[in-house]
Parts: structure tokens; C-alpha cells; sequence
């Protein structure tokens, strides 16, 4: 007996498809007798035969089993060399690189027709280490792994909480796949988040940490090249708005911090180990480049959801004007201030939603997180007296639908160029420039 999503199923219905189209979050689009079926390890135009995995009273999923009229674009299953069979979070692990951005485009062009209503079809672009011939494997600046019940760490299953054992990190940088910490034994903890910086990086233990489990992360972490810390978070707190862990954190080992370089900014970035940065290793120099170059010509600028201070670096030791970031999370703006030292910026914890009204700036970046900036702001947004808005994004429904919005407050698309800073996965990174 097969339990689907609260309905519960004699036995394993299978069907074979013909797959139509992409579809947001990497499945693909089939149907049958009538019925939308979101297919996932397909690749449009392959017939395959599928499993259902969940019954709705308008659509189906399905997971593929057997391909019977394969893509030109099949390759391999990248996890299968992996050791990490099934994990979730490689949506494309099974399609050819370049393919996959063809994928992201179509899949995102739905999107902004369906939620936006707006008529777009940017090229998804590789980032430096793709486009210099890359895998797509090795990008990732920050990796959670889940640990089990006997303390074996691993990687959730696709859509599901069962932890997987892997035998390599997947899209792991080499100085995370090469601490190893996913071939420990690590009893009471319940998660782990690794960061790599530059020639530093850090690790933050989550659960009850015994003192064997400490001392064999201590070890794992004095064998690594340059200066790692070591954290811990009890069990229980909870998660701020950016997805990370809110509450204190116990420094174990180091500073507690990772340092950023990025290139064309004179200065290095601190922040807390746990705090927000750019996940793929390029996307960093490259967002921050592209966000110096749409906001030339500007008075002022506010930068909103600001983080640690990048794009408001980069704007002020560009532009030397005022730049004024606004952050809900107040370690990140204490990162800012430190990071901004000497420029023309001013920093601010506040929660965005929650301001009667924003700061005078003719010019707002606009760098919300995955759920993007909702009403609140676009309220506020479309109240103030701004003239343009660089909005950056990593969600091209949630951006589709704040675009729409700021359109009510006369606010029009000038331009949207899309970039693939993860490669493999379903998520796709927008640069948009908005004006009135």
C-alpha cells in the first residue's frame, strides 16, 4: 500500500508519458486523459514510463522509471558517480549542462507570462566557471547536510526527509568536499552548514554536540588548509527570514566568522558563519559588477535586504554617493558597517514590511530572498521616490509577481537578463531593471 500526500493508494499506478514541456522546479510537463502530470528525472520530448507519487484532483506527479524514447540531451545521472543516488536539489542532474539553461529559460518564460503578464524570454547565462567549460559540479560556497538518528550525515532524499549517505558532496567547492565531514560519525547533532571562504571557512554544528563529536569536527578542521571556525547551535531556535537560523551561536573554534574577497573591490568582506552570502563561488564578483554598472548615473541609492553590505560596497567605492542598506538582521548589518568602513554608507536593521515609509533614494537594489519582497514593499516602493529600482532576484515566480505590482505603481520593466548561478538545480538568479 502506497500512501500519497493523505490519499492512500492499493498499489503503485504507472503510466507511460509523452513529456511536453518544462515546468518550474525542474519537472517536466506530460498529461494523461486529460490530467497535467509533473514528471520529474524527464526531459521534454522523451517518452518514459512513470510512477505516481502523489494524486490531486487536478494534477499528478510522477517519478520517471524507465525511459523509452530517451533526449538527445540525456546524459548519465550525475549523482549515480556521486555515491549520492537520490538526493534532492540536482533537478537536472540527468541533462546535458548547456540544455539545462534552455530548460531554466523556457521554464521561467512560463512563469513571468502566467504571473507577471509580462512577455520575456531572456537567455539563461553560465556564470565564469561554467562558461570556461566547468561541470557544474563543483560551485557551492555553502552546503547543509542532514544527520541522522545514528549520527551518519548525508543529504535529504528528493521531496522527502529520509537522509541519504553520500559518497562525494554534491556541487561542493573543493574545500568543502575535501574536509570529509560527510564520512564522520557525528551522535546528537542533526545538522551541519559548511561555508568556504577565502583561504578560511566554517562550520556550524546543529543539535546536542557531545564532546567526541566535537572533538572529531575540532580534528577534521585542524587537517584543513587555511583557518577554519567551529560553532555550535543548540537545539530549538528558530529561522530568520533568509533561511537561516536565528538566535546566539557558541564559537568553538576561530573567529566565527568566513572572509570574502570580491574581484574589482578593494577590501575584503567579514560575516558571521552563518550569515547570508552569494552561494556560487563567481556570483559574488559577478552580481555585484552588473549592479555597479545599472546603478551608474545615480544620486543616492537604498539598498534593500542588503546583507553583509556587498552591493552596498560595491556601489559606494564605485560611485562614491550615498548608499543606505537596510537589513533585518541585525549581525548582518554589524558585518555592513565593519565591511562599509570608510564609504559613504549607512546601515539599518529594520524589518522592510514593517517601515511606515522608505528612505529618500532616487535608486533602490532590491535583493529580497527566495519568497521576494511581497506586498508590503512594493506598497512602499511604489510610495517613495524612487525612479529606479535594480531588483535581483532568485525566484522567477516571486519576482513576476512583484514586478506585476510595481507595474500598478507605474513602474516599468526596462529590462531582465537571467543568469544560471546554480547550475543543475531548478533555481535561476534575474537581474531587472524597473523605471518611472
Amino acid at each position: 500500500m502506497t500512501e500519497t500526500n493523505g490519499e492512500t493508494a492499493e498499489s503503485t499506478e504507472v503510466m507511460d508519458l509523452l513529456v511536453e514541456s518544462p515546468a518550474a522546479g525542474g519537472e517536466s510537463i506530460a498529461r494523461h486523459n486529460g490530467q497535467v502530470v509533473f514528471v520529474s528525472g524527464a526531459i521534454p520530448g522523451e517518452t518514459v514510463r512513470a510512477a505516481i507519487t502523489e494524486k490531486k484532483k487536478r494534477m499528478l506527479r510522477a517519478d520517471v522509471i524507465e525511459v523509452l524514447e530517451p533526449s538527445e540531451f540525456r546524459v548519465p545521472d550525475r549523482r549515480a558517480s556521486l555515491g549520492a543516488d537520490g538526493v534532492g536539489g540536482m533537478e537536472y542532474s540527468h541533462v546535458d549542462l548547456a540544455h539545462s539553461r534552455e530548460l531554466k529559460r523556457q521554464a521561467a518564460a512560463d512563469q513571468f507570462t502566467r504571473l507577471g503578464g509580462l512577455d520575456l524570454t531572456p537567455d539563461v547565462l553560465p556564470a565564469a566557471r561554467e562558461a570556461a567549460g566547468g561541470s557544474g559540479l563543483d560551485w557551492r560556497t555553502r552546503i547543509q547536510l542532514a544527520v541522522d538518528t545514528t549520527g551518519r550525515p548525508g543529504m535529504y532524499a528528493a521531496r522527502s526527509h529520509t537522509v541519504l549517505p553520500v559518497r562525494e558532496l554534491p556541487l561542493a567547492v573543493p574545500a568543502l568536499a575535501e574536509l570529509g565531514v560527510h564520512h564522520l560519525s557525528l551522535p546528537g547533532l542533526t545538522r551541519i552548514e559548511l561555508a568556504a571562504g577565502h583561504q578560511c571557512g566554517a562550520l556550524v554544528a546543529h543539535g546536542q554536540a557531545n564532546p567526541q563529536t566535537l572533538e572529531v569536527l575540532e580534528s577534521a578542521l585542524a587537517d584543513a588548509p587555511g583557518e577554519w571556525s567551529l560553532l555550535v547551535r543548540s537545539r530549538g531556535a528558530g529561522r530568520n527570514r533568509r533561511g537561516g537560523a536565528s538566535g546566539s551561536l557558541l564559537v568553538l573554534r576561530g573567529t566565527g566568522e568566513v572572509i570574502e574577497t570580491v574581484k574589482g573591490i578593494d577590501r575584503s568582506f567579514r560575516l558571521r558563519a552563518d550569515g547570508f552570502w552569494q552561494v556560487h563561488v563567481d556570483a559574488a564578483d559577478e552580481l555585484s559588477a552588473r549592479v555597479v554598472e545599472l546603478t551608474a548615473g545615480s544620486a543616492s541609492v537604498l539598498d534593500l535586504y542588503c546583507g553583509a553590505g556587498l552591493f552596498s560596497v560595491a556601489i559606494a567605492s564605485a560611485h562614491g554617493i550615498p548608499v543606505h542598506g537596510i537589513e533585518g538582521s541585525a549581525p548582518a548589518v554589524e558585518s555592513a558597517t565593519a565591511n562599509a568602513a570608510g564609504l559613504g554608507a549607512e546601515f539599518t536593521v529594520a524589518r522592510i514590511e514593517q517601515l511606515p515609509e522608505l528612505p529618500m533614494a532616487d535608486t533602490v537594489v532590491l535583493d529580497p530572498p527566495r519568497s521576494g519582497a511581497g506586498a508590503a514593499v512594493t506598497g512602499l516602493l511604489g510610495a517613495s521616490a524612487a525612479e529606479r529600482i535594480v531588483y535581483v532576484s532568485c525566484d522567477g515566480a516571486t519576482f513576476a509577481r512583484d514586478a506585476k505590482a510595481l507595474a500598478e505603481h507605474g513602474f516599468r520593466l526596462a529590462s531582465t537578463e537571467a543568469h544560471d548561478y546554480f547550475p543543475l538545480t531548478a533555481h535561476t538568479e534575474f537581474v531587472s531593471v524597473l523605471t518611472r
